[in-house]
């Protein structure tokens, strides 16, 4: 969706196009609600000014978010949230901020940077939480920032903003005595009227604070003043960080703010805060966002974090039973899992893991990373293991392959040390179907690595994108699913030692030969341009009936969502570590890298 013509009559510099592309990310992460129009356009010409004036001076496009105040309080001894502290909800909705700003960094070099200033200083004493519990809560909130390596997070206090308080950390009771002197400011100097019969998004928040607020808060006298301190804290905002475009976590029609989803929208049907809600595992291995205090707890465990703090729910399953080895199971973000030994457990032999539960769950989640399993550097051992989760599909080079710079194999650029394109393996690997004769794609269900050596600090990385999160962002900006399922498309890369040769017709969306789910089926086009080892060749890809200007288009749309931070895994190898991947529900790419031998052990089953 580009923000300024790129006609070329238009002679479009690289400044117009990267503010075309900021506007195309802001657009994508924003959140489109059921119960207000979304008017974003009408917003568009302003944010395209202010945009426009952060590049031309090369500067961070800064964007602040009034959030994470502290955990909701509890309700007749019934709690929305699992503790007072920040948890696994939090985090995921960090990385979700983080990877909305690294986006941006990514195709600007000036970055982004998402200012987060809690408003706990605006609500506490009318929801009679403690200053303890809001220190502590934004203390933690920090600490885990840090420990996550994000880098395009800052944290103010409300107080920062109107020159109550300056940077740095106060002991509680100064941070009392400062909350205490916004809240005068906010009731005092900033006090605001409010009229929701005139204001779509004060008439949203309103309806949030009908289910939001605890039911002996939840009057019309309470409301209103959540409202007006509110409005007075969306102006100290506005007089304070004018060069900042503001973000909201309440439904709104994107006008004057842009409202953001914390969570990838698969995890959060119900449009939760984390602060309103707790992750929880199900027993398919689905992760949510759930009101804690709906969850029958004799069904679910409460997980804990290595400091023994809740952190997430997980329903009891023999999915996570692994005869007898402790093991966590910690949803990767956005999508996979990660299962290791528990502290003081381990590490364990990967010859003793069950294949039937990792196959089971593999399936259920993808990518599945195994970290703290040791296996005998035999190939034997490997293969007897391959041969557990199913059967083993041959190639012409065998069964296992030595992903690593191998000049003397050509498969195209999968034994390189460059970028490669989004795809899905074996899309080249054919065979004629018994009935019709007719040339078809035989790719493989599972994918199984094992890392034996990679040590890139920088680049090398492998991405994940996930069907599963991806097919919920297809919309009015890209195309509707029911759309997409009418179109194929059409692909061809030159043959080499391993696959290739033959032009293939193949549905975008396919049902998954196991589950039945609905399954994005793709190929990232690469063009000659991209190509730049000895051996690597393009690979063609066009929308079937599509006029090639159209296809081409929509095909540019599909990859960016590929690549969209919400959809998509990035794992840095270690040495050691064990992917299973369902390939027949996600797509994988390698980044490139320059220095550092990066060698994997890879075969694919049935």
């Amino acid at each position: 969706m580009p923000y300024i013509s790129d006609s070329p009559s238009t002679a479009e510099t690289h400044y117009s196009t990267q503010v075309s592309k900021i506007l195309s990310i802001i657009s994508a992460f924003r959140h489109r609600s059921v119960n207000v129009p979304d008017r974003f356009a009408d917003f568009v010409p302003q944010l395209v000014k202010q945009v426009a004036d952060t590049v031309s001076k090369k500067e961070p496009v800064r964007f602040i978010l009034p959030a994470f105040p502290f955990k909701a309080p509890a309700e007749d001894n019934k709690s929305k949230i699992l503790g007072s502290l920040p948890d696994k909800a939090e985090e995921i909705a960090l990385q979700t901020l983080d990877g909305f700003a690294d986006s941006i960094a990514e195709i600007y070099e000036g970055g982004a940077i998402v200012v987060i200033v809690s408003d706990a200083s605006v609500y506490g004493d009318l929801l009679q939480v403690s200053d303890a519990d809001a220190f502590a809560y934004q203390e933690e909130l920090r600490k885990l920032a840090s420990s996550l390596g994000l880098k395009h997070l800052e944290f103010v206090r409300p107080g920062t903003l109107a020159g109550i308080i300056s940077k740095g950390t106060p002991t509680l009771e100064e941070y009392s005595a400062q909350i205490q002197q916004t809240r005068n400011l906010l009731d005092g100097a900033l006090a605001q009227d409010v009229d929701p019969s005139g204001d779509e998004n004060v008439q949203a928040t309103s309806k949030h604070y009908d289910t939001a607020l605890p039911k002996d808060r939840n009057s019309e006298d309470s409301k209103t003043a959540m409202l007006k301190r509110g409005k007075a804290y969306a102006k100290l905002i506005a007089s304070t960080s004018q060069s900042s475009i503001r973000l909201s976590i309440h439904e709104s029609n994107n006008v004057g703010k842009i409202t953001l989803d914390l969570f990838p929208p698969s995890m959060n049907p119900n449009f939760l805060t984390p602060w309103h809600g707790a992750v929880a595992v199900l027993a398919d291995a689905s992760v949510r966002v759930v009101d804690a205090s709906t969850v029958d707890r004799n069904k679910f465990d409460v997980v804990t974090n290595g400091e023994g703090r809740p952190w997430l729910l997980r329903e009891k399953s023999d999915l996570f039973d692994w005869f007898g080895m402790e093991l966590n199971f910690e949803p990767l973000y956005p999508c996979g899992m990660l299962v290791k030994p528990k502290a003081g457990h381990g590490p364990y032999k990967f010859e003793h893991v069950n294949m039937k539960r990792v196959r089971r769950l593999a399936l259920s989640t993808a990518p599945l990373l195994l970290r703290g399993f040791t296996m005998e550097i035999q190939k034997e051992v490997f293969r007897t293991k391959a041969g557990e989760l199913g059967e083993i599909q041959m190639w012409p080079f065998g069964d296992i392959l030595e992903v690593r710079e191998n000049g003397s194999l050509n498969m195209n650029n999968v034994l390189t040390n460059e970028s490669m394109p989004f795809h899905y393996d074996g899309v080249f690997r054919t065979a004629k179907d018994e009935k019709t004769g007719e040339v078809i794609s035989v790719p493989p269900l599972f994918q199984m690595f094992r890392n034996r050596a990679a040590d890139q600090q920088v680049g090398g990385l492998t991405l994940f994108s996930s069907s599963r999160n991806m097919l919920p962002l297809l919309g009015q900006d890209t195309i509707q699913l029911d759309e997409l399922r009418k179109l194929k498309w059409k692909t061809f890369t030159a043959v080499n030692d391993a696959f290739g040769g033959d032009e293939l017709v193949l549905p975008f969306i396919a049902p998954h030969r196991e589950t039945g789910a609905d399954t994005f089926r793709f190929h990232e086009p690469w063009p000659a341009s991209k190509c730049i080892g000895a051996n690597s060749e393009p690979t063609i890809v066009e929308v079937a009936g599509l006029p090639v200007a159209e296809g081409q288009a929509l095909c540019d749309k599909l990859t960016t969502l590929m690549y969209d931070r919400r959809v998509t895994y990035h794992h840095q190898w270690r040495e050691g570590d064990f992917i299973f991947n369902d390939n027949a529900t996600t797509h994988h790419t390698r980044t490139a890298f320059e220095s550092g031998h990066r060698e994997l052990w890879r075969v694919h089953v049935n």
